[in-house]
């Protein structure tokens, strides 16, 4: 784990080496680094592959202001010039695709694609309210890693779906507490601010403005509904269906400016019906590596 110094604040970023083009990941709102563990060894090494903790998140600084879809691309571009990288692969989950999304648009020669996973739309409050188990663990202190865990795995959402990585990044997302027990690093004067600059930004008016070949992922049961996600302005699609998996049980391949060859989409379903898992996305991502951007 390295530390780097961005715009500011000291960052927690983890790389994993690869041969083959960067792709950075950006994870979701309480969420930190170590939710991309199992992603990036199947992408390693074929791909270089970097994650950081948010600010605010993980092992990262945590300044008491500072929490915006510009500051975190503000961070993301120092990033990039730490590391030597011109231009990138983006992916983001939840808040982390809206991350990406802003700064496709405001850094277009920065990005070469943009993978959006569950995100990178507006949602409706209902959506936000829908949150508030994973927000109720933030600043609260549990007597024991053990008993935090317990609670994780008795959430509706999880049952069922624990594994090992789950455990290795709960455990990750801990620190020692005050009274003796352990809290999320979380900083909940950060997800504060995120959340109230999110309820000030619209999204939509970002979408035709982006450059880069664009995939969109969304989770069978995932916060971003289809009908309402997919908008007007992102109407030329390619659905892959079948997939099976968690993360991808709906893949639409979306191309802003309308490039989208009949064969690249009869390409994408025949590669995706036989992929599964992680194997999927890492087949999609060398689709696009062969398309002309």
């Amino acid at each position: 784990m390295a530390r780097v110094g961005v715009n500011g604040v000291t960052l927690a970023v983890r790389e994993w080496p690869g041969r083959g083009p960067a792709l950075v990941l950006v994870h979701g709102l309480t969420a930190n680094h170590t939710c991309w563990e199992s992603l990036a060894a199947v992408l390693s090494p074929d791909y270089r592959v970097l994650a950081w903790d948010l600010r605010g998140r993980g092992d990262s600084d945590k300044p008491e202001r500072g929490y915006s879809l510009a500051r975190h691309s503000d961070d993301l571009v120092g990033l990039l010039g730490h590391y030597g990288l011109d231009q990138a692969v983006l992916v983001g989950h939840s808040l982390g695709a809206a991350i990406a999304l802003h700064f496709a648009v405001h850094y277009p020669d920065r990005v070469t694609r943009l993978v959006l996973v569950d995100g990178g739309f507006d949602v409706r409050a209902e959506i936000l309210d829908s949150l508030g188990p994973a927000l109720a663990r933030v600043g609260l202190e549990f007597p024991s890693l053990d008993v935090y865990l317990q609670m994780l795995q008795g959430l509706p959402f999880l049952a069922g779906r624990w594994n090992e990585h789950l455990t290795r990044y709960f455990t990750y997302d801990v620190e020692p507490g005050p009274g003796g027990g352990v809290r999320s690093k979380v900083a909940r004067h950060a997800i504060e601010e995120e959340l109230a600059n999110r309820g000030r930004e619209r999204l939509w008016v970002w979408h035709w403005k982006v450059k880069a070949l664009t995939l969109q992922l969304r989770a069978p049961d995932g916060r971003v509904g289809y009908a309402h996600a997919i908008g007007e302005t992102l109407s030329r699609m390619v659905e892959a269906q079948g997939v099976g998996d968690p993360i991808s049980a709906l893949i639409s391949l979306l191309s802003p400016d309308g490039r989208l060859a009949e064969t690249c989409a009869a390409c994408y379903e025949l590669r995706l019906h036989r992929a599964r898992g992680y194997g999927a996305l890492k087949a999609i991502l060398e689709i696009l590596a062969l398309e002309e951007p």
